[in-house]
């Protein structure tokens, strides 16, 4: 069993901060690429072909729905807890705040995918940036409560990873994600290992597709020797490589408040200016 070394992995999240700070942008596109990931992990997990049903009123749905959230939990939370250390956006991590499972399904469960079910049009996820990850609802997928992968997602899973500080944003996005993960593999290089990793979470069409961005991203490879460790990384989680961790915030807690509110709206077809 190989795991990532803890320094390599720290690495790789600090270069996926955002260069300007502030703003909801990277928050609102840490969760989409959460959200899509999740849904992906999904798909790998239970061998399901999509379009998948997440009806909370069968018994089908609401397991469904229970796999997801907790692949979206495995991708963002650090620690467990009554105050959980959880990704909120790339290259930072939070302390407080709403629990990631609670937050999956605020955010996505009760208000885009509960508006999507009543929606005229194809129903995008998400609505901001205009390079939307998943569809949504009847008019999408053929099923009331659907989801499934947006027919562009190859071309638009890029435009989730600009703005921040690395120059390979698959390759530490890749490392993030593997942070905690065994995988069985006899690599020596660490694209091959990365790849290897990532078999065993996501389904072969994503997987297809992270090869081809660590192909073209392998020039900004760093030289790391000892990419691999036998052991399972611990440092990552104890977090005090970060220096000061802030509580989770105000602007936080507004910007999550303001697109539960922009969903309220959309779900009832009312104008807003964005």
């Amino acid at each position: 069993m190989l795991y990532l070394n803890e320094k390599l992995i720290q690495e790789s999240f600090l270069r996926l901060r955002q260069i300007e700070k502030g703003g909801k942008k990277g928050l609102e596109r840490t969760s989409a690429l959460m959200c899509f990931l999740a849904f992906d992990a999904f798909l790998k997990r239970t061998s399901i072909n999509p379009p998948i049903d997440l009806d909370p009123e069968t018994a089908n749905g609401k397991t469904n729905r229970d796999i997801l959230t907790r692949e979206f939990v495995r991708l963002v939370q650090l620690k467990n807890g009554s105050e959980p250390y959880h990704v909120l956006n790339l290259g930072e991590i939070a302390i407080g705040g709403s629990l990631p499972d609670n937050r999956f399904s605020a955010n996505f469960l009760t208000v885009p995918l509960k508006a999507a079910t009543t929606s005229a049009t194809v129903y995008d996820y998400p609505s901001r940036p205009k390079n939307p990850l998943l569809v949504l609802g009847l008019k999408a997928t053929g099923i009331k409560w659907g989801i499934d992968r947006h027919r562009d997602w190859k071309a638009n899973l890029p435009v989730f990873l600009q703005g921040r500080k690395t120059k390979a944003p698959f390759h530490d996005l890749a490392c993030f994600v593997l942070r905690q993960r065994g995988f069985l593999s006899s690599a020596i290089t660490l694209q091959d290992g990365i790849t290897d990793g990532l078999a065993e979470i996501f389904t072969s069409e994503l997987c297809s597709f992270w090869r081809t961005q660590l192909s073209l991203e392998k020039v900004y490879f760093g030289e790391f020797e000892n990419p691999f460790q036998d052991t399972v990384p611990v440092s990552f989680l104890d977090c005090s490589w970060m220096g000061d961790i802030q509580p989770v915030n105000e602007t936080v807690t507004f910007v999550s408040r303001v697109s539960y509110l922009e969903g309220l709206l959309r779900m009832h077809n009312i104008p807003f200016e964005k």
